[in-house]
């Protein structure tokens, strides 16, 4: 009976071991070479035979064995290769029924052995890998039991009760649990994309959360293997991580000044900071959950609707939004809030929107003090009107649209008569009410469509738009009617006052904004040559006579001044805040004081009058004398001070400060004079400050930097006028090498009780101490505004409190 069924190798031999027949696959599996076999002897063939071979050989022909079958075994070959074979062995009988040979039934398994002993050995290399991996492993086929393998190294890691656990729940994950269905799904994805996965999950062992990071990896189409290593130390890092930065940014968001909202990715709020509960009104528990529109309400800034929240176009578009500037913001108890800030998407690692967070702050004080700001930059703080600066840039545009569409405008300036005499004789605080109140007169009589503006001083221009000079003639008129009959009263004293009108026409055949002015000056300077209280119109044969009669008068006096010397010097004090007390000149120099002084200007006419500044300056920096001027201050100055300082012993600690006009700046000579009056006039340099103003150092920045610098080449210091008087002045002040900076009287006088003049000089003051400059504040009028000047840190101080101006004495007694 045959054990294998054909078809096989077979083999038929007699006795003695010679073949009798064979299989065509006898011949090829032993890759016998000669094909006709038939008589040869098996041990000659295969002389490699094993012995033990052989024995079976004779014991089967020897009748001891009917027949013998070998499932595997193997034999080398001459060449040295080795072959395994699963054979079987019978005898044959013949018809004498004795034992005639031998019958062989074989099959060449050396292929299918050495991929046994290959797998084999793989499976060793792998398990002695994986006896070193703190990792254990399941090899799973769907909807099938699993293959375990607990390396060495877990038994070290783990007590055999967790082991039971870790395998029973892990297996109850894989299989049996109620999250099985979800774990057979993860491995039917692996095999079906034939691609790894990894996640991670937890096991609770008694009171102890562990936690495994899993890979699941494919290795045939129907089996997966499922790595899972203990990252509970990790784990445990990380959350005490992810806990300490939510704590830390918790305290960050507690602490910052601006208000916070976190949502989900529906909008829904999560989180609100302190600042934005107390600007919103709403609580952290209170607004958790709740739509963001409800606790963020975005209204608009004219129409007060709601508009938009940013929150919606962030989740449209994952991309910060900034707030709209216009916009406002409603709280829960109907209080506006001015705001700004950006709306910003919150991603995860996989850029999956989650959430969103806006971060905002309440700027309503400071768009309020920007408002203002942007207000007293173009108009007059004491009567609430255009400031010159505004004007003129109105009256700009009239002209321009005169010269485009061929319409008429009026333009004219008003100058009160006799304002003088009450501004002397009951002081500032009256003169400030007299224009507050022809101001409110005046405005009810104007038209909304003109602009009506304070130019200084005691100035009024008013625009008529759209008027033509003959109606404009009659609201002139009526204008100065008006102030005609004002009474102005004053500590029970009465005053009548009248005004001075220059009325000039605008049409198409005006040529620009300076001669425009000129015209309209000269037609008030006319109206006021008529004796006051007269409205001149300024007519084209008329304006050049009024300007060259002008002319005459001005250059004639100030002329006769320069060559009579009728100009008068004066001084006044400019004190240490920190010592704010009067210092006389005539002090000693023991008390280590230096003594601060202004040079100021006066006009003596010939019945002895005293003349202010203001009365003269304009005419003659308008008619081009001022170089002259500064000129004559400057060597009477030096001439007077060269013999003080000679008398002194010890010598002088005074220093002296000298206004330079921008004529003067802008002439080349003018460096050359300053560099030779040094030369003649023996006086140390570095008690002389040089002042120019504001304005006309921006206007003439190049001019005045090369001035600067040939002042500093001799010594001198360097100081800054009516500082913040331009509003462009933190531009440019670092390109001016200064020493002292002056702050412009304007923000001084009402300090007290103005928070942005307060600021304002609070802010020029910090800019000039990191500039190392030292600061002066003029109009210095009373003790309350030195107290808050004092508080800001001004190093100097000067006005009618101090000191008021006084004829320059020269006297060592």
């Amino acid at each position: 009976t045959f054990v294998r069924p054909l078809p096989l190798a077979v083999a038929i031999l007699d006795r003695q071991m010679n073949y009798l027949a064979v299989s065509d696959r006898w011949i090829t599996d032993y890759k016998i070479k000669t094909v006709n076999i038939i008589g040869q002897n098996h041990y000659e063939v295969f002389p490699e035979t094993p012995r033990r071979w052989r024995e079976n050989h004779q014991d089967c022909l020897m009748g001891k064995i009917d027949s013998l079958s070998q499932s595997e075994d193997f034999f080398v070959r001459e060449s040295g290769l080795v072959d395994w074979l699963q054979w079987q062995l019978n005898s044959w009988r013949n018809l004498d029924g004795q034992i005639g040979g031998l019958l062989i039934f074989s099959e060449v398994i050396t292929d299918r052995k050495l991929l046994q002993q290959k797998i084999q050995s793989t499976e060793g290399q792998m398990r002695a890998i994986f006896s070193g991996m703190p990792e254990f492993v399941f090899t799973v086929e769907p909807n099938s039991d699993s293959i375990l393998i607990l390396p060495t190294k877990f038994f070290e890691l783990y007590d055999d009760t967790t082991i039971d656990s870790i395998i029973c729940q892990t297996q109850n994950l894989l299989f049996d649990g109620p999250e099985s269905r979800a774990s057979q799904a993860l491995i039917r994805r692996v095999l079906r994309q034939q691609r790894a996965i990894e996640f991670e999950y937890s096991l609770l062992l008694e009171d102890t959360l562990i936690w495994f990071s899993v890979s699941i990896f494919p290795v045939s189409e129907s089996t997966v293997i499922w790595i899972a290593k203990d990252v509970t130390n990790r784990k445990e890092i990380e959350q005490n991580t992810l806990y300490a930065e939510k704590e830390l940014a918790q305290i960050t968001l507690q602490s910052i000044g601006d208000g916070v909202i976190t949502t989900d990715a529906d909008g829904r709020v999560q989180y609100l900071n302190p600042v934005a509960e107390q600007i919103t009104g709403w609580s952290l528990s209170e607004s958790t959950g709740k739509p963001l529109k409800e606790i963020f309400q975005l209204i608009s800034g004219k129409t007060k609707k709601p508009i938009v929240n940013p929150i919606a176009r962030v989740s449209r578009n994952h991309k910060v939004c900034k707030l709209a500037a216009k916009n406002s913001l409603l709280n829960r108890q109907g209080i506006y809030y001015e705001v700004e800030g950006l709306a910003s998407p919150i991603m995860n690692r996989q850029s999956k929107l989650i959430g969103t967070a806006i971060v905002f702050r309440d700027v309503t004080a400071a768009r309020k003090m920007a408002r203002k700001l942007s207000w007293q930059a173009t108009h007059d703080p004491l009567t609430e009107l255009y400031n010159r600066r505004k004007f003129e840039d109105y009256t700009a545009e009239a002209i321009a649209d005169a010269h485009h569409h061929d319409s008429c405008h009026a333009l004219c300036y008003l100058d009160l008569d006799r304002f003088k005499i009450v501004n002397d004789t009951c002081g500032h605080a009256a003169g400030d009410k007299l224009l507050q109140q022809v101001t409110t007169l005046l405005r009810k009589r104007i038209r909304h469509a003109d602009i009506f503006a304070r130019l200084g001083g005691d100035e009024f221009g008013i625009l008529f738009h759209h008027c033509p000079i003959e109606v404009a003639r009659d609201c002139a008129n009526e204008l100065r009617k008006l102030i005609e009959d004002f009474r102005f009263i004053w500590q029970e004293k009465v005053f009548r006052i009248g005004v001075s009108i220059g009325l000039v026409e605008i049409k198409s055949t005006t040529e620009d904004l300076a001669s425009l002015l000129t015209a309209v000056d000269a037609a008030c300077y006319e109206a006021k040559q008529q004796g006051g209280n007269y409205v001149h119109l300024c007519h084209e044969q008329d304006l050049s006579v009024a300007r060259q009669k002008g002319e005459r008068q001005w250059v004639e006096k100030i002329n006769r001044a320069l060559e009579e010397n009728s100009f008068r010097l004066y001084v006044q004090k400019i004190v240490s805040i920190e010592s704010a007390y009067p210092i006389d000149l005539a002090d000693t120099v023991s008390s280590g004081t230096i003594h601060h002084h202004e040079i100021l200007l006066r006009l003596q006419d010939e019945a002895g009058n005293i003349i202010a500044p203001g009365a003269f300056l304009p005419a003659a920096e308008r008619y081009g004398l001022m170089p002259a001027i500064d000129r004559w201050v400057i060597s009477t100055f030096l001439a007077g001070y060269e013999a003080y300082c000679q008398s002194c012993t010890p010598p002088t600690s005074a220093f002296y400060t000298i206004n330079l006009s921008g004529a003067s700046i802008n002439n080349q000579e003018f460096g050359n004079f300053l560099r030779q009056q040094f030369d003649l006039y023996q006086v140390p340099p570095q008690t002389i400050c040089f002042e120019i103003t504001e304005t006309v150092a921006i206007t003439n920045l190049e001019n005045a930097n090369i001035l600067i610098g040939q002042l500093k080449d001799l010594g001198c210091s360097i100081a800054l006028d009516d500082f913040g008087s331009g509003m462009s002045s933190l531009t440019y002040l670092k390109n001016l090498p200064i020493d002292y900076l002056k702050i412009d009287g304007s923000f001084v006088t009402n300090i007290a009780n103005d928070r942005v003049d307060y600021a304002t000089v609070e802010c020029f003051n910090h800019i000039s101490q990191i500039m190392n400059i030292k600061t002066i504040a003029e109009f210095v009028e009373n003790q309350t505004i030195l107290q808050n000047l004092q508080q800001i840190g001004i190093d100097y101080a000067q006005g009618y409190g101090i000191e008021r101006p006084k004829p320059l004495i020269w006297s060592t007694e």
